[in-house]
């Protein structure tokens, strides 16, 4: 029985930890049709995706060959799952954790789990009444949490488990009680600049990592940032750099946005829609751009049943227009 266990074991182990060889496919469906996940993130160490879960407490692993395998199950059902994001460096799985469901205001932590043991190793609690919605890690492995519930984007140190107001702007405020304000957060290529979205209304943010204050709006040029009007873009949500280009995720369609200045405060847009509706988040994965279909926007603000499978997608770079 003990030989048997060990096998069995390393079999596990085989599926979570495949070859950098086994190409990834274009789609995976997931196995849930309840959990609503929201977040996704790439680890190119082990070469799996993440998997959040707004319904059911759980963190799923998907392997390049499609395989589900639970990362982590929380016993208290009223937590969900949104933004994550993976630390390389430190071997860190950073989520945004909030518990909309006992009280009447949201509240929120920010935990991070040891990539090899699952264990956590971070738990941190943001203010009473927040909404961590989506999280990156600096080159030092400082954290950057957006709340969508108030116009602060908070700054958590992982030595001391303590968190600070990074920064604060009534640009960055929701609209009304349970609207969403900043959502997607990234850190650019320089290393020395965040860039966050609000989803309503819809505003894109330069962020001077020395000088938050000095933040200033995207100018854009091309197409329209948010396609207003267009029912497939209700905000952006989840942010992500490809190299030097940003990618932004709506319900419906994902821009690429290819910026001219070094302080990226100016981008020409490029959009496609050539994707299903339901997205939410972006992770990039051997260097190509993947999507959670999450259908969260049709569940929670249309009040309708999602379309199954919820899956994680490849987003072709053909999909847009030259810019």
């Amino acid at each position: 029985m003990k030989n048997l266990t060990l096998a069995s074991s390393l079999f596990a182990s085989l599926l979570v930890l495949p070859s950098c060889d086994v190409p990834l496919q274009d789609t995976y469906a997931l196995a849930s049709t309840l959990s609503l996940p929201e977040g996704v993130a790439y680890d190119n160490t082990t070469h799996t995706f993440f998997a959040t879960a707004i319904n059911g407490g759980q963190i799923t692993r998907i392997t390049p060959l499609g395989q589900e395998i639970v990362f982590h199950s929380e016993a208290n059902q009223n937590l969900s799952f949104g933004g994550a994001h993976v630390d390389e460096e430190r071997r860190r799985l950073w989520l945004c954790v909030v518990d909309v469901k006992t009280n009447p205001f949201p509240t929120s932590e920010v935990w991070a789990f040891n990539i090899e043991s699952k264990k956590r190793t971070h738990r941190v609690s943001l203010p009473p009444v927040s909404f961590c919605n989506d999280l990156v890690t600096d080159d030092q492995g400082v954290v950057y949490a957006t709340d969508s519930a108030n116009p602060n984007i908070y700054k958590v140190d992982p030595k001391t488990q303590a968190f600070s107001v990074f920064l604060s702007s009534p640009q960055f405020a929701p609209v009304a009680p349970g609207a969403v304000g900043l959502n997607g957060i990234d850190v650019a290529p320089d290393g020395e600049h965040l860039l966050a979205v609000t989803t309503i209304p819809a505003g894109l943010y330069s962020i001077p990592l020395a000088d938050p204050q000095s933040f200033v709006a995207v100018q854009t040029s091309g197409d329209a940032f948010a396609m207003p009007g267009d029912p497939r873009f209700p905000g952006p949500d989840g942010i992500e750099f490809h190299d030097e280009d940003l990618y932004v995720v709506y319900d419906g369609g994902v821009q690429k946005l290819a910026f001219s200045d070094g302080d990226y405060t100016q981008a020409a847009v490029a959009t496609t829609t050539a994707v299903p509706t339901g997205l939410t988040s972006i992770t990039i994965a051997e260097g190509e751009v993947y999507v959670i279909d999450s259908e969260v926007f049709r569940a929670l603000y249309l009040f309708l049943p999602p379309e199954l499978p919820f899956s994680i997608l490849h987003v072709d770079a053909g999909l847009f227009p030259n810019q």
